[in-house]
């Protein structure tokens, strides 16, 4: 089987459509990396080229890569301003990245397109424009009619400002068809039930969200409320006893029973059903109140961390500990620390200590082996870095390190593919061509070495 070195110099030449087509289909066949080499190729023989820019810039994305999709999508979105497929792919990316005001331009630039209008309306949701929002989603709603989230969203939206028959017609609006949305039905019916006037109606709505989805609590909850409200008390205490079987630990279904109990002059159950609230209620304040604080804590360490202030940074990630002693990234942050430090050993038992709490996230697995090696213990490091590989192919440290590992040991053709899957993952990082360089030189491949340190002399004057 050809090697993706092999195969890229096998298909050089391409430019424009054909290596935009061969991309795809290296994709689907789950060789993104030989992918990205062919577009990259593409790139440096024509860089006015803007399908080749958005080309990559979604595989960058796809990968998980963002800074260079973005640079990559930008660039698309530069060479070719009047492509509104562009403008939103990359105000999308913008927007997903907390960049909101940066995506706005580009995102009305593709407001024709429907989904740019729900993109908008986030942008506009984040920068405080509630009638521009709302606005918004209602003319995506209106282009895209069967885009349940959407109308979810336009409803709650219009709910929160009080327009609340504006939000039942939207939702009702929804219903059209053989399988209504259980959703939609649930809000029609929890709408419909703060009026007397339509308790029927809402009870009508309520069971067909049910039927649509019986494990659906807020659509029982709205049935016991009104069963109760009509008169219908054991009923009522009939859906609350079955929602507390379904759903055992929510507070809200113990406080409607403990209600009922109390109606129904059974105290003792009354009295339990109070106790379970609370109880439940407490460890759900609590847990958010800790999830806040973690949020904040880690913040704030990772501010000290990039400001330079490593110790008080250390004491932060620890506080992180204190908070929520399953915290792996704050561990994986202490090992950082650590090894930056030279306490490897440290280091080393903050990320194992990580490991075993979540074995999932390759950036664990890479500094595992990186750790290894500074402690001279290679065996132990390149199984690490394969599993890191295995989480995350797209992932051009471990690729590095990884080449870096097998040209040491003797192993010079590895070494190869290991530094071209990096560079194919950093076209722009010097530092990768100049080990490409060393892995060439090691194989006695002259003409590859020159051409690896051409590109290596190209990316350093950039700097």
């Amino acid at each position: 089987m050809k090697t993706g070195l092999v195969l890229l110099l096998a298909l050089g030449g391409q430019q424009g459509d054909g290596a935009i087509e061969t991309a795809r289909r290296l994709v689907e066949e789950r060789r993104p990396l030989e992918a990205i080499r062919i577009l990259d190729e593409a790139r440096r023989r024509d860089p006015t080229d803007p399908a080749i820019h958005h080309e990559l810039g979604l595989l960058f994305a796809a990968l998980g890569r963002t800074g260079q999709a973005l640079e990559a999508m930008g660039q698309a979105a530069k060479l070719a301003p009047e492509e509104t497929s562009y403008a939103l792919d990359f105000g999308e990316l913008l927007y997903r990245s907390g960049r909101a005001e940066e995506a706005l331009p580009y995102l009305e630039q593709a407001s024709s397109i429907p989904e740019a209008l729900l993109l908008l309306s986030g942008v506009h949701e984040k920068l405080g424009n509630e009638d521009r929002t709302i606005a918004l989603l209602a003319n995506f709603v209106e282009s895209k009619p069967e885009e349940i989230e959407a109308r979810r969203l336009l409803g709650e939206k219009l709910e929160k400002v009080k327009r609340i028959d504006e939000a039942l017609d939207v939702y009702r609006a929804g219903l059209e068809g053989e399988s209504p949305s259980p959703f939609l039905l649930e809000r029609v019916a929890e709408l419909l039930s703060r009026n007397r006037d339509s308790y029927s109606e809402a009870e009508e709505y309520a069971r067909r969200a049910l039927e649509a989805s019986p494990e659906m609590l807020e659509a029982r909850l709205v049935l016991a409320r009104i069963l109760s409200r009509t008169g219908r008390e054991s009923e009522a205490l009939s859906e609350l006893e079955r929602a507390r079987d379904a759903h055992p630990d929510a507070s809200q279904v113990y406080y409607n029973l403990a209600q009922s109990y109390q109606r129904a002059g059974r105290d003792e159950e009354a009295q339990s059903a109070a106790e379970t609230f609370r109880e439940l209620s407490m460890a759900e304040q609590e847990a958010s109140e800790r999830e806040a604080r973690v949020a904040v804590t880690y913040k704030q360490a990772a501010e000290l961390l990039r400001d330079g202030n490593m110790l008080e940074a250390e004491r932060s990630f620890l506080s992180v500990l204190d908070i929520d002693p399953e915290n792996t990234q704050a561990r994986s942050m202490l090992a950082k620390i650590a090894f930056s430090k030279g306490d490897t050993a440290s280091a080393k038992r903050w990320i194992d200590e990580a490991l075993k709490r979540n074995a999932t996230i390759a950036e664990h697995h890479y500094l595992r082996a990186l750790f290894e090696l500074r402690a001279g213990a290679r065996t132990e490091a390149a199984p690490s870095l394969r599993r890191a590989l295995e989480l995350d192919p797209a992932f051009p440290d471990a690729w590095s390190l990884l080449g870096t590992l097998l040209l040491d040991s003797g192993q010079d053709e590895e070494a190869v593919e290991c530094f071209a899957r990096a560079a194919a993952l950093e076209p722009e990082n010097a530092a990768i061509q100049l080990n490409l360089a060393s892995a060439y030189a090691a194989l006695g491949n002259e003409a590859e070495e020159e051409r690896a340190m051409e590109r290596y002399r190209e990316l350093s004057q950039k700097r």
